[in-house]
């Protein structure tokens, strides 16, 4: 797969962030904590949203910070909630293990994300499914171990093809095709994926938000046709968002509008949010706003100056 896959300007963008970010380590160990649990909490709200769980963003704090019931939510809710952490807790000791991930680790975190969900948590099925919606049939519950086992040995094989992101992403994807759980695939997948993407240096953790889950599961779909570059794109913005919230947390730089953006720029307010759409100017969206730091907003209007400058 070539690299023009990953679109070039975001992936310019994440490796300037992540050098960035870099530098910025050792993070104070109370910074660290407090914005990793907070990331916990979105993450588990937006992961099991994404499945059809009913918890709200503040239900799901409710039940990890005071460990109580929702009422009038289904229980299996309030465990998905609860499980999540544990299952995270597990990806952190791989990564920080410094180990290749195993098929063992795999069934260890679908295990963790449905206990007392799933009958046959952590087992691999042992029938066929029907993925609504989808384009395609998984494979037959026979092959699964085999092509789970081709799955690990294709992780380790190809460490140095692709860029992380790609890698990542391109296991998430490998991963649900195969299906190789009754349930649960998803959750497991976005969590053995944020194991690949954290080995890497990335920081702790990759949303993917319950706003953007239409256009989720799309890029899934067309890398079912054979087109990864969606998806792959889809999870490198991903990967950027979780680098603004830390810069933006250590640096608090300037935030504006899009609306605010276009007075200091050439740009009307619908071309930059054509702009933040395709992924071109690195901006945020909260709330269904969409948001970019002024310092990035000017510096790519002076470099499209320059480059028409240099057409002349």
């Amino acid at each position: 797969m070539p690299r023009s896959l990953l679109d070039g300007n975001i992936y310019r963008r994440i490796i300037e962030k992540k050098v960035a970010l870099d530098a910025h380590r050792p993070f104070d160990p109370i910074f660290l904590n407090r914005l990793k649990h907070e990331l916990m909490i979105e993450y588990t709200y937006n992961s099991n949203a994404i499945e059809g769980s009913t918890l709200t963003l503040n239900e799901t704090r409710l039940v990890l910070e005071e460990g109580i019931t929702i009422g009038g939510k289904p229980v299996q809710d309030y465990l998905g909630a609860k499980n999540h952490p544990e299952a995270i807790k597990f990806i952190e000791n791989i990564v920080y293990g410094k180990r290749s991930l195993t098929e063992e680790d795999i069934l260890e975190v679908h295990k963790l994300v449905l206990h007392e969900i799933e009958q046959y948590a952590g087992v691999y099925r042992k029938s066929g499914v029907r993925i609504a919606g989808a384009t395609f049939s998984p494979p037959r519950s026979e092959d699964v171990p085999e092509l789970m086992k081709n799955l690990v040995e294709w992780l380790e094989k190809n460490l140095r093809e692709y860029s992380p992101i790609e890698q990542a992403a391109l296991f998430h994807y490998k991963f649900v095709y195969i299906h190789p759980f009754s349930d649960g695939n998803g959750r497991a997948a976005r969590l053995l994926m944020n194991s690949i993407l954290m080995k890497n240096g990335y920081p702790f953790i990759i949303n993917i938000t319950q706003i953007d889950r239409g256009k989720y599961l799309d890029a899934l779909q067309e890398a079912d046709l054979g087109n990864y570059s969606p998806f792959i794109n889809f999870i490198a913005r991903s990967a950027e968002g979780v680098l603004d919230i830390y810069l933006n947390s250590l640096e608090e730089p300037k935030i504006i509008t899009l609306s605010e953006a276009s007075k200091i720029t050439p740009y009307s307010v619908n071309y930059l949010g054509y702009l933040a759409r395709k992924g071109r100017i690195g901006a945020f969206k909260e709330n269904k706003r969409w948001y970019v730091k002024e310092k990035d907003i000017l510096n790519y209007a002076n470099e499209m100056k320059m480059r028409d400058n240099n057409k002349k």
